[in-house]
């Protein structure tokens, strides 16, 4: 009888296990139609740009089918950090077998979250992603070099978060996607440094009307590869 009873509990296991499908969203950065390096020159407007520092915050991940919810994603909030490639790819156990065609997530972190204080994981404030003076987190942050900048070593300086209106910089975006276990999102770094006057705007490290315009742009940059 008990042997019985345990082929049954396998069974179960099996079965439930094979509705769950491994899948994967890739984050993959470009510059110029190039795959993106950090602190690699790139031609820019006449001139040339490097970029030292990526790191922005994926939350809430969800998948539809039209306008239909499906499935989402356990982990809450990712911190993608071009500095560990390994970041850039989030594995994740599908525990619906329905059919998507759409995907939808939030770039920065939301206001709730952003008044609970200072919390673990990839929300961790060593991550280097949390204002103590601003009892906040930053949702994107973008570093670099451009002659462009009328700067100090010709350096701009993004550091892109706020949670309270009018400076709320989370986005939210969503993309048809062809049903597959893994999903390739485009960041083109070149549109939108294009859409940036670097010789006026270089430095942004609090919350603030321009912020919320990056944020914006950042987020018009991403495009699913087919």
């Amino acid at each position: 009888m008990r042997l019985i009873f345990t082929l049954f509990l396998l069974t179960i296991y099996y079965c439930v296990s094979a509705q769950k499908k491994e899948s994967i969203i890739e984050f993959a950065p470009t510059f110029n139609n190039l795959p993106l390096e950090l602190n690699k020159n790139y031609s820019f407007k006449n001139d040339s740009l490097k970029i030292s520092t990526l790191k922005f915050y994926v939350s809430n991940i969800n998948f539809y089918q039209n306008n239909q919810f499906i499935d989402s994603i356990s982990k809450k909030y990712n911190l993608i950090d071009f500095e560990y490639p390994e970041t850039s790819s989030i594995k994740f156990l599908r525990t619906n077998s329905k059919a998507f065609n759409r995907i939808s997530f939030s770039i920065g972190i939301d206001s709730l979250t952003n008044v609970s204080g200072a919390l673990g994981g990839d929300l961790d404030p060593t991550n280097g992603m949390y204002w103590t003076w601003q009892s906040g987190y930053i949702g994107l942050k973008l570093e670099g070099q451009s002659k462009l900048c009328n700067s100090k070593n010709n350096a701009f300086i993004f550091h892109i978060g706020g949670f309270q209106y009018p400076y709320n910089i989370i986005q939210y975006v969503n993309f048809s996607c062809k049903v597959d276990r893994k999903i390739i999102l485009n960041l083109d770094i070149s549109k939108f440094l294009n859409e940036l006057n670097l010789s006026e705007i270089y430095e942004v490290m609090s919350p603030s009307k321009n912020a919320v315009a990056i944020a914006q742009q950042f987020s018009n940059a991403f495009k699913v590869f087919e």
